[in-house]
């Protein structure tokens, strides 16, 4: 009986298939973690809807919606997972107030951002989208604004509306309640069609989960792994010769795999390719991109087909993003940087020190801006007696110079009352501080913009 694999590849072609495919699949196999466990797993505060939007009443903290890296708390979010093998799905948003910034974001099955709208480039102006998957040839009904085609049968959805200040919660849930997901067939008054057929989405074996739960499956069984996620995604026309060089490890979209009929020496170059991959991930993960006065922000780890597709290096940083900051949008929505090191490059620890972060200016941005701190290991945020995780734009309490100067001080006891509003709280141990930049100018595209480095200061006592 001939096997998955191709009986005249050599084992080095066999691992160089498998690295290229394994580095493919990487992030949608942490999507899929995701997925599983937010659709299918035990009730939780992250517990989400398919087909409908759950909506966070809450800001996000160490006891709410902890479980993806740099959760953040600037906004409410609203999310979901569609399901548009059946018909599109018609997304209805409000009209928000000209002051509050919003987005909506829609990612698919490989974690790219196909869509992202809001303040930024459309306005906040009601709006009506259809967004169709990849077998959808129906026509578009009058009343839609726009429409996006995603290449994946399942997409993820996110809304995000900003906090403008303490108890502004109430007016978001308002917001919230006005967004809108209908199948096309219900919006447009029209006959429904057949349901999708049911599928069974097998828990993630434990033995695939690594690290922080990341569902990873760094062994060749993660080739029928694969195979049965590719069926929630169509292959672009683009990278059809790349599926056909998949076909001959037996990675193909529907096709059963068992790794039990490969032979020990194909097994062996399978793993070999996986691990080679891995190591690709890793390296570029400690990697990230040049430090600018300690701080690191990448821009090529986010972002649409045009830009995490076509080469080697694309699908890297595809899935380095993945397990980076997984969903994050893209750096014309938000600049994501984050600093472990202080300016003489030692880690950040609020064991016994403190630092600095002198700012002449505030940060170049149309939207908002936050900076938050998180455990530098899991990238979580850490419990802390204050409650307070970040300080940003609309924390009125910053002491600012006459120009627009200021300071932030990241220790981990409060400070004297006249720097409570300065102050930014850090653990005890190893962290790393997050600063989102929402709307960036473009000199933070550019990287041309220079973030102020944390300079170590003794602890200010209270």
């Amino acid at each position: 009986m001939t096997g998955p694999i191709n009986p005249t590849l050599s084992q080095a072609e066999i691992a160089a298939i498998a690295e290229a495919a394994y580095v493919y699949a990487f992030p949608m196999m942490i999507a899929y973690g995701f997925f599983h466990r937010q659709t299918m797993g035990p009730d939780a505060p992250e517990k989400q809807a398919i087909g409908r939007f759950t909506h966070f009443r809450t800001v996000s903290s160490p006891t709410l919606n902890n479980t993806i890296p740099w959760i953040n708390t600037d906004t409410l979010y609203s999310a979901a997972w569609l399901d548009l093998r059946a018909e599109p799905v018609v997304l209805t948003t409000p009209e928000f107030p000209g002051h509050r910034f919003q987005n909506v974001q829609a990612a698919d099955w490989y974690t790219m951002n196909f869509y992202t709208r809001g303040t930024r480039d459309v306005g906040n102006a009601a709006r009506t989208t259809l967004i169709a998957g990849p077998d959808w040839q129906g026509q578009v009904p009058a009343g839609i604004d726009e429409v996006v085609r995603t290449d994946s049968r399942i997409i993820k959805l996110f809304a995000r509306v900003v906090i403008e200040a303490p108890g502004d919660e109430v007016a978001i849930h308002e917001l919230q309640d006005q967004y809108g997901l209908v199948p096309l067939s219900t919006w447009a008054g029209t006959t429904a069609p057949p349901d999708a057929p049911t599928i069974d989405f097998p828990a993630p074996p434990a033995s695939g989960l690594r690290g922080r739960g990341f569902f990873e499956q760094p062994t060749p069984d993660f080739i029928g792994t694969f195979n049965f996620l590719m069926t929630l995604a169509a292959v672009h026309p683009d990278e059809a010769d790349l599926f056909q060089t998949f076909a001959r490890i037996g990675a193909v979209p529907g096709s059963a795999f068992d790794s039990a009929d490969l032979t020990p020496a194909q097994t062996q170059a399978v793993q070999a390719g996986i691990d080679a991959g891995l190591a690709r991930i890793e390296h570029r993960l400690a990697h990230l991109d040049t430090p600018i006065n300690g701080w690191v922000y990448p821009l090529d780890l986010r972002g649409d087909r045009s830009r995490l597709t076509g080469s080697p290096q694309a699908y890297l940083a595809r899935a380095v993003g993945a397990r980076y900051a997984i969903w994050g949008p893209g750096a014309e929505e938000v600049v994501y940087m984050v600093a472990e090191v202080d300016a003489d490059g030692e880690p950040l620890d609020g064991t016994n020190a403190a630092y600095e972060i002198r700012f002449d200016q505030a940060p170049p941005v149309t939207g908002f801006w936050s900076y938050t701190v998180y455990d530098a290991q899991t990238r979580l945020l850490v419990p802390h007696p204050s409650g307070r995780y970040k300080r940003g734009d609309r924390d009125r309490d910053i002491n600012r110079d006459a120009d627009g100067g200021f300071s932030l001080l990241l220790q981990n006891t409060p400070p004297p009352a006249d720097r409570m509003g300065d102050w930014l709280p850090v653990p005890k141990g190893r962290f790393q501080v997050v600063g989102r930049l929402y709307g960036p100018h473009p000199e933070l595209l550019d990287k041309s913009y220079a973030p102020p480095p944390l300079q170590r200061v003794s602890v200010v006592p209270g």
